[in-house]
């Protein structure tokens, strides 16, 4: 378990150096506007940055702990956290996928003109509409959680959901 703890250290601090470099590398530059490609991936970094801190360091914080000590008001955030997060990251990656398809491919059947997802409007309705999607998905977990004793020490946050 304790290798387990470590790699998964490791792979915490690996999250936040990556998604923070990916954020801000993606920031435009003084005299250029903001492009598509940079609103997605600025997106999936913040994606991935609330799994690295609302989800990852508490987990892997309770890992070492070797239980659940956050108590179960942060248990609905953590699991909250997780199904938003990941939600959300889903659905960029998909959006970073269509967009460089149609870059790639589309541009090419073209002559190099413009694509569809190349308009920041459509991309912040479809950004909007995958965090609106995400936030719904996610919200069970706001009312069924709960902090699971076991051993009668052992505390772990699970999904509960009654029958």
């Amino acid at each position: 378990e304790l290798i387990e703890s470590i790699i998964r250290a490791l792979m915490f601090l690996a999250g936040i150096l990556g998604n923070n470099w990916l954020a801000i590398r993606s920031l435009p530059g003084k005299k250029s506007g903001i492009r598509t490609n940079e609103v997605l991936f600025i997106n999936l970094a913040v994606s991935n940055l609330i799994t690295n801190y609302l989800v990852d360091l508490p987990d892997t914080i309770a890992d070492f702990a070797g239980r659940w000590f956050l108590g179960e008001t942060f248990c609905c955030v953590f699991r909250f956290s997780a199904d938003l997060s990941e939600t959300s990251s889903i659905f960029t990656t998909l959006f970073i996928s269509v967009f460089w398809h149609q870059k790639l491919v589309g541009s090419l059947k073209r002559g190099g003109a413009s694509v569809q997802l190349d308009s920041l409007c459509l991309v912040g309705c479809l950004l909007a509409g995958s965090w609106t999607v995400a936030l719904v998905f996610s919200i069970p977990h706001v009312f069924f959680v709960t902090v699971e004793v076991t051993n009668g020490s052992h505390e772990d946050c699970i999904d509960w959901f009654p029958n």
